[in-house]
């Protein structure tokens, strides 16, 4: 899973020896436009824009994922849509994980319902 970024403290300032940079800690670099970056639903962390709705929790609450923080398209052909078990997924699970005897959903439909990959 992708790691999101706190934005530092509330005068702007990272916190001390971080870097923001994929893995670590630290403010939105100043080098990044803005339409690089997405901010999630915790206000204080922040997303590469290309990893919104790309079906994966970055955000670790699925606000790049799910309303009313971003509205993304329904889900892709290769994917089930329903409430997932699974912390990387929000409201999608990739049909490589129907029918293969694990709950994905809560409601099982990855199990009875979904046509498989």
């Amino acid at each position: 899973m992708n790691k999101i970024f706190p934005q530092g403290d509330a005068n702007g300032s990272a916190a001390a020896g971080s870097k923001a940079l994929p893995g670590g800690e630290g403010g939105v670099p100043q080098s990044l436009s803005g339409f690089l970056v997405a901010h999630c639903g915790d206000p204080a962390s922040w997303i590469y824009s290309d990893q919104m709705c790309d079906g994966i929790n970055n955000c670790g609450d699925c606000s790049d994922e799910l309303s009313p923080v971003t509205t993304c398209p329904p889900c892709g052909p290769g994917w089930w849509r329903c409430p997932s078990t699974v912390f990387r997924y929000c409201s999608c699970i990739p049909r490589s994980l129907c029918r293969d005897h694990v709950q994905h959903c809560f409601d099982w439909s990855d199990e009875y319902s979904c046509p498989g990959p």
